[in-house]
């Protein structure tokens, strides 16, 4: 099983880039443009795994980007205070794809919702108030009812046995374009680290002085 190697360096360098860097650009560089921990530099490795998803979802592979502990080598959730991936973390992946979206956005104006079960009805009703208006769509929830689901589930199927994976649980996320993902990413780096770090959140850039009198 691939486990990421995550330095306290490279968590010190992470936190020392919030700081001091603009959320925008904090998340372009660890979230979206840089090599996932769990591939561990090897670029050749990830660029294939990248592939294979992308044909068996016909997405452009620049459309693929892990996200999550396994792509910082470490978690975000404030609960969770930078736990390191490890054996029991999942793995989740973003797919950019307008028109996925779309699809996924007409069905759930048109679906009766007496069709389904409780559980169903409120995924599809949290998802029009408010998944749906960020540009997303967590298919982790609902990825068996979407009318690419079968494909899609076939796809993480056929993934998870990636030795890379080790067996994890693997998670699809849809996004309508890269500035919805990125305006997630920055969302949540916007709400959850100045909690993790005990101090106070700022429109733009945190305060600089409190990292350099540290």
């Amino acid at each position: 099983m691939r486990m990421a190697r995550v330095s306290q360096d490279i968590l010190d360098s992470f936190i020392a880039d919030f700081f001091q860097k603009s959320y925008d650009i904090v998340v372009s560089k660890w979230i979206v443009e840089n090599i996932p921990a769990i591939f561990n530099e090897d670029k050749d490795e990830y660029l294939r795994i990248k592939a294979l998803i992308a044909q068996g979802l016909k997405v452009d592979m620049c459309s693929v980007v892990f996200v999550g502990s396994s792509c910082t080598g470490f978690s975000l959730n404030p609960k969770k205070n930078f736990k390191k991936f490890d054996s029991d973390s999942d793995i989740d992946i973003a797919i950019i794809s307008h028109h996925h979206f779309n699809i996924a956005w007409r069905w759930m104006r048109q679906i009766d919702m007496s069709t389904l079960n409780g559980k169903e009805r409120y995924e599809i009703k949290e998802h029009r108030k408010h998944f749906v208006f960020d540009g997303t769509i967590a298919t982790d929830y609902i990825l068996p009812l979407l009318p690419f689901g079968k494909l899609w589930g076939s796809v993480l199927l056929s993934i998870s046995n990636e030795p890379i994976f080790g067996g994890r649980e693997i998670h699809f996320r849809l996004y309508q374009d890269h500035k919805s993902l990125i305006d997630y990413h920055v969302n949540n780096v916007k709400k959850n680290l100045p909690s993790i770090l005990g101090v106070e959140a700022k429109d733009e850039l945190l305060n600089k002085e409190i990292w350099k009198n540290s």
